[in-house]
């Protein structure tokens, strides 16, 4: 019950119009007794009587109330509409809304497909039953207590014998309340794994070609798609077996009344008008009875749904303000790493220890190390995507969980070695993190970036559309793009990860020499696997095992044994070490074919 309280406190913000349509709803309780009442009338007083002027005034009273009827129907149908769609935007948003502040580790582990499938199915769900059963739920409460009332009214002993069926209802629908909601759990589950497969397959279309593996696709999707069709064959099943026994012990009550009214008639103690609106009403309570099987369908499947999305709303950033954190302003970039330590939760082994860094403001500090050294969670804790788990980093002198984290990325521009673009146009796409720049401050970082070549190619320059992730461009076209997004922001500390990995050295050399400028006076911490693009950094950081190996110039570090002369003899080989021409600067043209 606890769900479907969280379910219906989403009407509370539409409390006005969830009032409305609970007035059309009592409206329409009392128009369906009105036609019975007439009906008792038009029988025992009208042509028993044989009356006929009342008879047409009778007529004339049903005529008015089916159509007023038919009025409140509109008006009741029409604002469940409105309610139930405006549920939905408000629970789409709101979980939209919130995994935007959850953080990095978050999407480190959760399924894109799963994400997907709670924002779409799930979302609808729960608004089937808010927007559609709830309002059948409520006729049905509502048209039960008004005609059993009514009926009361008619004849008490009538309305007893004719409900001796119903507490044989109420235990077939009870047990299949109890195996309905599981089944759609189930179904929502399976529903969320074949969305992630089918995510992972269309992103991943380009690898699935590459490597011939359409046949095995096609056989892990169907396998997928059959658990899935056999959740949903079981769920069926349960309802199957349901249904005739509602649809049986519902009719039993019209077969009791035939007999036992007629009974009650044959012995005048009760008249014929009497059972003819009885007979009618019935049927009107039969008629919810029988759609209660198909409300505790949606409300299952509602209430299966609904923990998937308020398990997303219930997760906890990791990574968020602290109370009375202020702005950063006035960045200078002196970053500095105080015995800073960090592991993941599900891994016991620490990804870095006991690092102790000082980067001066406009400092080139280059990170480099072997795969799992852990430069890419070295960087990730520079605009706090995570927060140590000993020790501090700080900027300008203050700790980053002390300011607040728009301020602080603000300040940080940052280009990833997996490039991200936005199915939107060139410009929209650079100016992201700069919504208002202007063109001429858009050209100038594509300039920069060494992007306005192939940008000047195409048909509609900086307006050409880009396709979902980037798709009809070059890697190193969209690497170019996302140094250009980066640039723009103008901000005091520049992360470069691996961001020159996907263009050729002829480029790499070329953007070197824009970026030569841009990061004068900036903070700039630079990873690469390059040994060209670092040495002219003004401090060289080497990581290995997650600890900090070496620390020094180009010169310094190539003058020792150590992982620095190393990596370079396996890049250059040992005659650059020994003196002959090694790389004599960033990527230059003299080197570009060793590099």
């Amino acid at each position: 019950m606890k769900g479907f309280g969280r379910i219906f406190a989403l009407l509370k913000p539409h409390w006005l119009l969830a009032s409305m349509v609970l007035l059309a709803m009592l409206a329409n309780t009392a128009l369906e007794i009105i036609p019975s009442y007439l009906t008792r009338q038009v029988v025992d007083q009208g042509i028993g009587r044989r009356d006929h002027r009342l008879v047409a005034v009778i007529a004339l009273l049903f005529v008015a109330t089916a159509m007023f009827k038919g009025l409140v129907n509109f008006i009741q149908w029409n604002l469940s509409e409105l309610v139930g769609q405006n549920v939905t935007y408000d629970l789409r948003k709101k979980v939209h809304d919130h995994l935007q502040t959850l953080s990095h580790g978050y999407f480190a582990h959760a399924q894109t497909g799963q994400v997907m499938s709670r924002l779409t199915g799930d979302v609808d769900c729960v608004q089937r039953f808010v927007g559609w059963g709830a309002l059948l739920l409520g006729n049905v409460i509502l048209m039960f207590l008004g005609v059993s009332a009514f009926l009361f009214w008619l004849n008490w002993r009538l309305t007893l014998v004719s409900m001796v069926a119903f507490p044989f209802l109420g235990r077939v629908v009870f047990q299949y309340q109890k195996l309905i909601r599981p089944a759609w759990e189930k179904v929502r589950e399976r529903m969320g794994r074949l969305t992630t497969v089918l995510q992972e397959n269309v992103t991943g279309v380009r690898v699935v070609k590459a490597f011939a593996r359409e046949d095995y696709e096609i056989g892990k999707f169907a396998g997928k798609n059959r658990e899935f069709l056999e959740e949903n064959l079981s769920r069926a099943a349960i309802e199957a077996d349901a249904q005739p026994l509602m649809d049986f012990f519902s009719g039993l009550s019209v077969v009791v009344l035939i007999w036992y009214g007629g009974y009650l008639a044959a012995k005048q103690q009760m008249t014929i008008g009497s059972l003819f609106a009885f007979q009618g009403l019935l049927w009107s309570l039969i008629w919810p009875i029988r759609m209660l099987g198909w409300l505790i369908n949606d409300a299952m499947r509602a209430q299966a749904a609904a923990p998937r999305l308020y398990e997303i709303l219930d997760t906890k950033p990791e990574i968020e303000d602290r109370p009375g954190v202020e702005d950063l302003q006035g960045v200078r970039g002196h970053l500095r790493f105080e015995n800073v330590s960090f592991s993941f939760k599900d891994s016991p082994e620490p990804v870095l220890k006991g690092i102790d860094l000082d980067i001066a403001p406009g400092e080139v500090v280059a990170v480099i190390g072997g795969t799992g050294s852990g430069k890419s969670t070295f960087v990730n804790l520079i605009p706090r995507f995570y927060d140590p788990t000993e020790g501090r980093v700080l900027l300008d002198g203050h700790d980053l969980r002390d300011v607040t984290l728009a301020s602080l990325r603000r300040q940080i521009g940052l280009v990833l070695q997996e490039t991200f673009l936005f199915s939107a146009t060139v410009r929209e796409n650079i100016a992201y993190g700069k919504p208002d720049a202007t063109d001429e401050e858009v050209a100038a970082a594509a300039r920069v970036a060494q992007a306005t070549g192939f940008i000047d190619a195409f048909t509609k320059g900086f307006e050409t559309r880009v396709g979902e992730r980037g798709v009809g461009l070059s890697g190193g076209q969209k690497q170019r793009l996302a140094l250009a997004r980066a640039l723009l922001v103008d901000p005091r500390v520049l992360v470069l990860d691996e961001a020159t990995s996907s263009v050729d050295t002829e480029t790499e050399y070329l953007i070197q020499e824009g970026l030569d400028e841009i990061m004068r006076g900036r903070t700039t911490i630079i990873i690469a696997k390059r040994l060209s693009t670092v040495k002219s950094a003004t401090k060289i950081v080497v990581l290995e095992g997650g600890e900090v190996a070496q620390v020094g110039s180009h010169d310094e570090l190539l003058a020792r044994e150590g992982p620095y002369r190393r990596l370079f003899e396996a890049q250059f080989g040992k005659a650059a070490v020994d003196g002959e021409p090694g790389p004599s600067g960033a990527g230059a043209p003299a080197e570009r074919g060793e590099a």
